[in-house]
C-alpha cells in the first residue's frame, strides 16, 4: 500500500493538499473540490480502487465531503471543502456509475448539487419535497476551542475571559472583587455583538470544531 500510495502522490502532488494516516491501511488526502474528479479517476481507472460510500459533514460554514475509496484491505479517502451557501461539485457518475445512488442521497439530505449527475432524481426524499434538506444545519461558525470560548463570554458577561472559582478564592483572599471588571462596557458594542451572534445562531451554544 505505501508504494501504490507513493505513486498516486507523486503524479498528484499538485493536487493534494493534505495527506493523513489514520492507521497504516487508511489514508486520507485532501484535494481542493475542482481536483476532485481528476484524481477520484485515476484511482478508480488506473489503480483499481471502488468507491465504497460518500460520507458529508455539516461543519457550519461549510461541508466536508469524504469519499472512501477501498481496496483490498485498505481504504483511501479524498477529502474536500465546499462552501455552504452555494454547496456544488462536479458528478463522478460518468466515470463510477456506482456514485449515482451515493450523490443522490446526499443531495437530498443535505442539498449538495452534484453537477452533471447522469440521473439527478430525488432517491431519498418525495420528488414533491420543498423544505430544507432534512440534515443540512442553520448556516453557524465551526470555531475552536479557545475562540468559541472567547465569544461565549463575550455575549454573555462582555468579556474575554471566564473566571474560575479558584481564581475567585484567590481575590477574595487578596480583597480584591471575585469578578473581573468586564473589558469592554460599551452597551452599543455589545449589543452588536450580541445581535450578531444572534443572527449566526451562536448566541444560546457556540459550536466547537471537535
Amino acid at each position: 500500500m505505501e508504494e501504490l500510495l507513493s505513486k498516486i502522490l507523486e503524479k498528484h502532488k499538485e493536487k493534494i493538499v493534505k495527506v493523513k494516516e489514520i492507521v497504516p491501511w487508511r489514508v486520507i488526502f485532501e484535494v481542493p473540490d475542482g481536483k476532485l474528479k481528476e484524481l477520484a479517476k485515476d484511482i478508480f481507472e488506473t489503480h483499481g480502487f471502488r468507491l465504497s460510500t460518500i460520507s458529508t459533514l455539516d461543519q457550519g460554514f461549510y461541508f466536508e465531503l469524504l469519499y472512501h475509496f477501498v481496496k483490498d484491505k485498505y481504504i483511501l479517502t479524498l477529502k474536500t471543502i465546499i462552501p455552504k451557501e452555494k454547496p456544488k461539485i462536479p458528478s463522478l457518475t460518468d466515470i463510477i456509475p456506482g456514485a449515482n445512488w451515493l450523490e443522490r442521497e446526499v443531495r437530498d439530505l443535505f442539498g449538495v448539487e452534484f453537477e452533471g449527475h447522469v440521473e439527478p432524481e430525488r432517491i431519498v426524499l418525495p420528488p414533491d419535497w420543498v423544505l430544507e434538506p432534512p440534515l443540512r444545519k442553520p448556516i453557524a461558525p465551526k470555531l475552536p476551542p479557545t475562540y468559541a470560548e472567547y465569544l461565549v463570554n463575550l455575549t454573555s458577561k462582555a468579556a474575554l475571559a471566564s473566571v474560575t472559582g479558584i481564581v475567585k478564592r484567590r481575590r477574595t483572599k487578596m480583597g480584591l472583587p471575585e469578578v473581573v471588571a468586564p473589558v469592554l462596557e460599551s452597551k452599543k458594542v455589545i449589543e452588536e455583538i450580541k445581535k450578531i451572534s444572534k443572527e449566526l445562531e451562536v448566541d444560546r451554544k457556540v459550536p466547537v470544531r471537535k
